[in-house]
């Protein structure tokens, strides 16, 4: 299990180890259960693994060959891009980041735009799961994308103050993941599932600040955005994941921080 000083430690560690090839290094920087979720179109060749997984332990995340792969496409290296901490806690942050891989000769090859949830055990920061737009392309201007995914969220959680709890479920993809407190991943099969689960846990009765939701970083079909909710007064912070489904935006993930 990870146990990093601070989230930004395992985040530079993530990509250091990967730099490495070292296989039981990049795993150890994950707590488990750790979540990878794409936003990618379901027809895009970044689907080259499942778009959305759960692995439970080290074995498991790399049971996939992955630097083979990646060194036979010219692969030399990959660089952070600019990262950010946009919402955090005692027990968890999200960081705003992504990586550029480069050739031999020093050419990029690919970009991504990813949220990495890092949680806090006992033992110190670990990365829980990885929001990735699976869809970005360095140079390009994403600002009517944006505007379009902040104004289908904010349709969607309007549906949430509202208390139209079964008609908020359906505006989500599934199956749905929930990143909870640290070592808590969970998984939503349907709509009908959602809704009872929502019930049962009081999130029924949620409130919805106007005007908060704010674009952590956007490719072509997914993006992470930021929004804030309150129950009975007290607010707290959220990231979701959103993808592009069938040409309607689509939340497929949330973290509370």
């Amino acid at each position: 299990m990870a146990g990093y000083e601070s989230p930004e430690a395992a985040y530079l560690a993530f990509l250091e180890t990967f730099n490495a090839r070292d296989a039981a290094g990049w795993a150890g920087v994950n707590h488990w259960p750790h979540a990878r979720i794409s936003a990618a179109a379901p027809d895009s060749p970044a689907h080259w693994r499942p778009p959305t997984r759960i692995f439970t332990n080290a074995d498991q995340y790399l049971a996939a060959p992955l630097w083979d792969e990646l060194e036979a496409s010219g692969w030399a290296r990959s660089e952070s891009a600019p990262r950010q901490i946009v919402q955090s806690s005692d027990l968890k942050a999200h960081i705003a980041g992504g990586w550029t891989r480069y050739d031999a000769d020093g050419k990029p090859m690919a970009s991504n735009r990813v949220v990495y949830v890092a949680t806090r055990t006992d033992e110190g920061w670990g990365l829980q799961a990885q929001l990735k737009t699976d869809s970005f392309v360095d140079g390009r201007d994403y600002s009517a994308t944006e505007a379009e995914v902040v104004s289908a969220v904010e349709s969607t959680l309007e549906l949430l103050g509202a208390r139209k709890i079964d008609a908020y479920a359906e505006a989500l993809d599934y199956p749905f993941t929930l990143v909870g407190p640290p070592g808590v991943v969970i998984q939503i099969a349907s709509a009908p599932e959602m809704a009872t689960a929502m019930r049962n846990v009081g999130d029924d009765r949620l409130d919805v600040a106007p005007g908060s939701v704010r674009i952590a970083n956007c490719g072509e079909s997914g993006a992470n955005v930021t929004f804030r909710v309150e129950r009975e007064g007290e607010s707290q912070e959220a990231l979701a994941l959103v993808g592009l489904r069938d040409g309607v935006w689509r939340m497929l993930a949330i973290s509370g921080v």
